[in-house]
């Protein structure tokens, strides 16, 4: 199960085989369903790599940004997101492999500002670790950074690419701009992959997209659930569920392991912190994507959850209506603009941004809010004022630090556990407690 070459063979073997070492570790655990569920589903995901690879399959590269329901209407194609080596590698690998493919990246001349999932994707593809695509389909959400990856992506590669123009705004009009993008785009994916674009088949990828939305809402309920039911760790991974396996089986399964690991717990008096929470706070920007042992170092020394972070958070809109062809390009251009992580917070007014900060407060009853300033997303690191402002006014305490969250040499795990325990020492522990 090698795709093309040894050195290919070996980056994606390390991936694997973690993997598969963590699911024969953990995987009758009854504690470890939500996890042991996306493991199966990224390890079924190098599988139908390789396997597209070895029978000469059409391979589509799209972006995080990118819903990858469209390229699995075409028969046969394989969907690849540009980031997947990197998340595989921190989920399950070494986060080592990530600082050298950022080196790598930033010795070709990509700028340092750049955000490190970016680099690390343009890093992978200097390497020549990615199969060959047959065309690319990106999206220039949700940053600025996506879309100087996609640019450098596509002059190395030199591969025909479409680049869809997501709306600032996400109104009705914006809507059907999009899906009207989406129709024009199935020709081109038509010409490059050399395979038919299958209505029948759309709709039932739009149908299992809707399935896995179904789970995914009824999980972000549960974890309202006091005391929270699951590890922190768990609404980190949303988005790559979402990004890799969108109207795909795999993604409901995974969904559905999520929810009901919730549900069993809640149904057994169960927390997800050992002795029972203290503490629940909202983490805002992006998760500590190359320690996410961090998330079970804040349950057990502190007593703090995160019940919800901003790439957990399934929006609650409408899901694909698959009655018409238009129908379905419409509800798949709807949740590309108004529920996917990131795509719905990060372009618009600032209000869509710190909107779902205090739903989610909120909603998920915190003690206080996380802005976790990852110093690549310029965007939210902007609108700070803005955003402490509306904390501040809501009543509910903000904890604001700069780091990155797939390299670690910009802010040590340290200084942030450190800043993190000072935090609730000086001000939520008093607050809390007061009479």
């Amino acid at each position: 199960m090698a795709i093309l070459g040894k050195q290919r063979q070996e980056d994606w073997e390390v991936v694997y085989q973690g993997a598969t070492g963590m699911l024969e570790l953990y995987e009758e655990d009854p504690e470890s369903k939500g996890m042991n569920s996306i493991l199966k589903g990224f390890r079924r995901f190098a599988e139908d790599l390789y396997a597209a690879v070895d029978e000469g399959r059409p391979i589509v590269w799209h972006n995080c940004g990118c819903s990858p329901e469209l390229i699995k209407g075409l028969e046969g194609v394989q969907s690849m997101p540009i980031e997947v080596l990197t998340v595989l590698q921190n989920l399950v690998g070494d986060v080592e492999y990530t600082i050298a493919m950022i080196d790598t990246a930033e010795s070709h001349g990509i700028a340092s500002e750049i955000c490190s999932i970016d680099k690390a994707a343009v890093g992978i593809v200097l390497r020549d670790l990615y199969p060959e695509p047959s065309c690319m389909l990106y999206h220039n959400t949700p940053c600025d950074s996506q879309i100087a990856a996609i640019k450098c992506i596509t002059s190395l590669n030199k591969k025909p690419m479409r680049l869809l123009d997501v709306p600032y705004l996400s109104g009705e009009r914006e809507v059907k701009y999009l899906a009207k993008q989406f129709r024009e785009a199935i020709p081109f994916l038509e010409e490059h992959t050399g395979r038919r674009f299958n209505w029948d088949k759309f709709r039932a990828v739009c149908e299992e997209s809707n399935r896995t939305a179904e789970y995914l809402r009824d999980w972000n309920e549960l974890r309202r659930h006091t005391p929270c039911p699951q590890v922190s760790k768990l609404v980190a991974l949303n988005t790559a569920l979402l990004v890799a396996f969108s109207g795909d089986p795999e993604g409901t399964a995974i969904a559905k392991g999520f929810r009901d690991e919730a549900k069993e717990r809640i149904e057994r008096g169960e927390s997800s912190v050992a002795g029972g929470e203290l503490y629940r706070a909202i983490w805002y920007q992006d998760p500590v994507w190359f320690d996410l042992q961090f998330y079970d170092w804040m349950e057990s020394e502190l007593k703090l959850v995160i019940p919800m972070d901003l790439f957990g958070y399934y929006a609650p809109e409408a899901i694909i209506d698959t009655s018409t062809p238009d129908s379905m390009l419409e509800g798949l251009a709807r949740k590309s603009l108004r529920v996917l992580p990131m795509s719905r917070q990060f372009k618009g007014p600032i209000d869509y941004f710190i909107d779902d900060y205090l739903h989610m407060c909120t909603d998920y009853n915190a003690d206080f809010g996380i802005f976790a300033g990852h110093v690549a997303c310029k965007h939210g690191l902007g609108g700070i004022g803005l955003f402490r402002e509306a904390s501040r006014e809501a009543g509910v305490p903000l904890l604001y630090f700069e780091f990155d969250m797939f390299d670690p040499r910009v802010t040590p795990i340290e200084t942030i556990q450190e800043e993190l325990t000072r935090f609730i020492e000086d001000v939520v522990k008093p607050r809390k407690e007061a009479p």
